[in-house]
């Protein structure tokens, strides 16, 4: 919903100790990430799958003598800016996430290159669906956030048309399609290598009830696009 869209209203006491401990943490989800793919794909024997669980749960008990209770939330990064480090999607410590690098502009417009390996396999050789969905919910929600109108979905209307194969590079791109108040309306899509879309998105953002009170009031629409949405789905306001 905000990763690095917002500057944080609290200041970073030494960014370089704080970055050198995201490196860090960056680190350890990239490690695990490594070893979960291995564990999709390896071939080993049954004695060898002990040990390494035995090891894994060695590991997961160090990790845990120091741990906070419930869920990570919103932090303040090293660059002074608001974070969901815990975003499955995206999120610099959730070894989950798959390697997505959202980026945009302050048109409505996001882009994402993505290649997604055996972990996150539905249909033999093909990506999950849901986690398609995932990446364009991802892609599609980064809009209103760079549009200072970060918001929650409120709908996410997905066509498959074609494979999304793993192992292979796609492009993920979405755009605003127009702005009503506090809601965005946004379309997207994957494409492969081929220029092929694999599959597309309409969709809408909401910000908040709760979050109102720190943006700027809507003066209307933000960009005069003709919409394609149906936007009489009724007040889908969280």
């Amino acid at each position: 919903m905000t990763d690095g869209a917002f500057v944080s209203p609290f200041a970073v006491e030494d960014p370089q100790a704080l970055a050198a401990t995201e490196r860090a943490q960056g680190g350890l989800a990239r490690s695990i990430a490594r070893l979960v793919d291995a564990c999709v794909r390896t071939r080993v024997d049954d004695a060898t799958l002990g040990t390494t669980a035995e090891a894994v749960d060695a590991l997961t008990a160090r990790l845990l003598e120091v741990a906070q209770d419930g869920p990570l939330g919103i932090e303040t990064s090293s660059d002074g800016r608001l974070r969901d480090h815990a975003n499955p999607m995206v999120g610099l410590r959730n070894p989950l996430a798959p390697p997505l690098l959202v980026t945009g502009d302050d048109e409505g417009t996001t882009t994402c290159t993505f290649t997604l390996g055996a972990a996150y396999e539905g249909p033999p050789g093909c990506v999950h669906g849901g986690i398609v969905a995932a990446v364009l919910d991802q892609v599609a929600g980064s809009v209103p956030a760079r549009l200072g109108r970060p918001g929650l979905t409120a709908y996410l209307s997905t066509t498959y048309r074609r494979p999304t194969l793993l192992g292979h590079e796609h492009v993920c791109r979405a755009r605003v399609d127009r702005v009503d108040g506090w809601k965005t309306f946004v379309r997207g899509e994957i494409r492969d290598g081929q220029d092929r879309v694999t599959a597309e998105v309409e969709a809408l953002f909401v910000v908040p009830r709760w979050a109102r009170e720190h943006l700027a009031p809507p003066t209307g629409d933000a960009i005069d696009v003709p919409s394609t949405v149906d936007a009489a789905k009724g007040d889908t306001t969280p």
